[in-house]
Formats: C-alpha cells, structure tokens, sequence
C-alpha cells in the first residue's frame, strides 16, 4: 500500500499551500522512509510557490528565511522545522558538485527529475497520491538504489552520489542496480572534487551501518567490494596498504583483507570502526623480514599508525577529540590484556574507563580475525578479556584510586611538607598513585604522607 501518513504540522503547511492555490508535496527521503515503514526524521516539502509567495502564504508563521536564494524557507511550528522548497531545475554542473545556477521549476515532475536516486525522486499530497515517474517505489520494493535516469550524468553532476549511493545501500541494506554500479567504477576519481568534510560525514555513516549487511544476502560482496574501493578512493595510502601481505603465522590474509573483515563485523561505534580501519596501516613502514624465518615482523606498527592515522584524519576534518581518542587507541591496540588487577588499574588511568572497553572490544574483533592454534586457545583469551572487563567495572563502582585524583592527598599537602610548586609535586604524586595502585589499603592520608617522606629522606 503506497500510502504515506503525513504529520499534523506537515499537513498544516500543505493545506495552508492549497488553500491559497498552491501545490505541495512531501519529498525524498521523508516518501522513500515512510513507504517503508521507518518513521522519517525529516520532512521535506517542495511547491510551486516562489520564496515571496511563502512569505505572503505564511504569514501567521515565524520564517527562517535560510536557503530562500536557493528556493527554500523555514516554517516554525511549535519549535520544529519544516524546509519548504521551490520547484526547482538544476542548471550545469561545471564544478562536479553544485549546480552553476538555480532555477524554478514549472511541475513537480521536473523537480524530481533532478534528484539523485530512484527511490529518492517521489513526491506525496493526501491529494494527487504518490508521484513516482522514475519507478522509485518499484525499485523500493525490489530493494535497489539505481540512479535517476544515466547514472554517470548524476554521478558527473554530483560526485558525492557516489558515495550516498553506497551509503543508502549500505544502510538499508539494498542491492544497487548494474548501471550504477558501472557509473560508480568509472567515475571515482571525480570524489577530488568534493570537500573532505562531506566525505568523512558520508564514510562515517558507511562505516557505523557495515555491520547491519546480511552476510546471506546476493548483494553481500558486491557492497564489500564497493566500500573497500570507497575506502582506496578517498585514503589514498590504502592502495598501498592492499598490496602487503602479513606473512607471518598469526594471519591468514593479507592486511587490508584483515582490515575489513574486522570492519565488517559487528561494531557501529565509529572510534571503534576507526581504530579497526587505521590500526595496521604503519605495518607499510614497520616491515622487516626475518630471512632465518623467512617471516615479516612489524615491531613498531602500532607507534607508525598513529602517527600516520593522525595526519590522515585532520586531513578528513575529523574533531580534535576524535581524532586524539583514536590516535590513543591505536597507540595500544597491542598491548596484552591479562585480568590483573594492578595492570587493569593502570590501562584505567591511562585510558579511561570507557576506552579500556572500546580496546576490549577491538581486540576481540582483531582475535576473531588471527589464526589460533586451537579453539580452546582462543577461548582462554576470550575467558580473560571477559574477567578483565569485570575487574575494570569492579574497580570503577568501588572507587579504587587508578589515577592521581583518586590520591587522599593533593598537591597542597606536598607543599605543606617543604615541596616546592612545580614538576616535582607532579612526579611524586605519581609515585604515591604507583604506590597505592601495588598497595591499594594505602590510600590513607597518614599512610601517603609517611610514605611521601620515606622519598623525601631517600631524596
């Protein structure tokens, strides 16, 4: 049944539309959602009616006149907002991302006939029904993104369609049709022309939604292989990385095969999938072959991704805290997890209690991926992780000192016994933490103190 139910406020905006001899339409991605049972987060509403028509139409409203050079007004109701959009015709395309012009359309067939997908390109109204001239809810149905009309001429349009093309297959978990797939291959290289910060927002989405692909679909694969080409595409050093096999014993693939196979489990935290995607892209500079064993080794990788991870994710305008909650990841993505108790305290201090669970969780990922001698060898190691894990809530919910602020004393009681300000405070304090992490009854202020001036006289 192709019937979409229309909000309260939405339905508002389009009889205030017809009362005054307008059209109005529901549009998009708010159509493409409710057709198929997923309650849209946006409604768009496109019209024939010029910006100051709106204007006059809505004149009991609060106008928000952002975009109206491009058509569109804002209509607050309630503190919610509504787009309502012009007709509109795009002119050429000469910079392969926005159109040269602007221009109003005369029907709402021509508007549709500029957007980017099948299942995309269907307007709405209680009144005339659905408006589908492409065959988007055909195609909804049969579960395909296919572009509007030739595939490259909307990908030479709009390079990042490329990437939205990926992105509703993967998140909706569609096949995509033959010709767009083609147009995908042949026109990658014009994602140059498309800012970093619309990339990364679109690899972002790809990246937490990879997991929600059924393994047993047809179209499984070809998604696979779409993304790891994105990937190549828009981080040029994975080409590189593709060509690197592991050649040692604990793997059994290549290392851009190892990446995605974790990327492709079953994490849509994003630091996660981050930390997965970069964790062994240093192991291109860290090789070193061990002729006696006729084996790779890559001793220092963990210290070259994240050297490497950081510059490449300022580059794709990732924040700052991201970048740097990553960066922290990958620095120890190696490190032995073992369910003891002082070495939990300390990866606790040094990485936060909710970070030790993003790194648990990776390596988990990461040992899935390795070759084990046994099962039960896996098992072991799944075992502790899982008693690490434990012990780290334990020590979070009885307030165990695992870090310099847990102390009972402080730097003024340092200064108090003749410290003087400066690095020094810094260093013993840490001192005491190491102390109290080994000897966690200590953590008295008389027991600290008498310890601090056992340093002190040592000093």
């Amino acid at each position: 049944m192709n019937k979409v139910v229309i909000p309260e406020h939405v339905k508002l905006i389009l009889d205030k539309l017809k009362e005054c001899g307008y059209e109005g339409y529901v549009v998009g991605g708010c159509v493409r959602d409710s057709l198929r049972g997923v309650t849209p987060k946006d409604w768009d509403i496109t019209t024939n009616a010029t910006p100051d028509e709106m204007k006059e139409v809505f004149k009991e409203y609060k106008l928000l006149p952002i975009g109206e050079r491009y058509g569109t007004m804002t209509v607050l109701l309630n503190e919610e907002s509504y787009e309502v959009t012009t007709f509109r015709a795009d002119g050429e395309y000469s910079d392969g991302r926005r159109p040269d012009a602007v221009k109003f359309a005369e029907n709402i067939e021509d508007d549709l006939s500029r957007r980017d997908f099948t299942v995309n390109a269907m307007a709405y109204s209680e009144t005339a029904g659905l408006i589908d001239p492409y065959g988007g809810y055909v195609d909804l149905k049969a579960r395909i993104i296919r572009c509007v009309g030739n595939a490259e001429d909307r990908f030479n349009e709009d390079a990042l369609r490329i990437m939205r093309a990926v992105r509703f297959a993967v998140t909706m978990d569609f096949d995509i049709s033959k010709d767009t797939v083609h147009a995908v291959w042949e026109c990658g290289h014009n994602l140059c022309n498309v800012s970093a910060e619309r990339k990364t927002a679109e690899l972002v989405k790809i990246l937490t939604s990879v997991n929600k692909l059924n393994r047993q679909s047809e179209h499984y694969q070809k998604l696979c292989r779409m993304v790891e080409y994105l990937i190549k595409r828009i981080i040029p050093e994975f080409q590189d990385l593709a060509q690197v096999t592991h050649n040692n014993p604990y793997h059994y693939t290549d290392i851009f095969t190892h990446t995605m196979e974790m990327l492709f489990a079953d994490s849509a935290d994003i630091e996660i999938q981050l930390t997965i995607l970069f964790h062994d892209i240093g192991k291109i500079k860290a090789r070193v072959f061990d002729e006696k064993r006729l084996t790779n080794h890559y001793y220092k990788h963990p210290v070259y991704s994240a050297e490497m991870t950081k510059e490449i994710l300022t580059r794709m305008r990732f924040d700052s805290r991201a970048i740097d909650s990553v960066v922290k990841l990958i620095e120890v993505h190696d490190v032995i997890l073992k369910p003891d108790r002082r070495c939990a305290k300390r990866l606790l201090n040094k990485l936060g209690h909710e970070q030790c669970l993003q790194l648990a969780r990776f390596q988990e990922l990461d040992k899935q991926a390795h070759r084990w001698n046994t099962s039960a060898e896996y098992e072991d190691w799944r075992q502790g992780v899982k008693s690490l894990r434990e012990m780290w809530t334990d020590i979070v919910q009885n307030q165990e000192a695992f870090k310099v602020s847990d102390l009972a004393i402080n730097g003024d009681d340092l200064i108090a016994l003749g410290y003087g300000q400066g690095r020094a405070i810094g260093r013993m304090l840490n001192k005491c933490l190491d102390y109290v992490i080994e000897y966690p009854n200590k953590n008295t202020k008389p027991e600290l103190l008498k310890y601090v001036k056992s340093k002190m006289f040592l000093l």
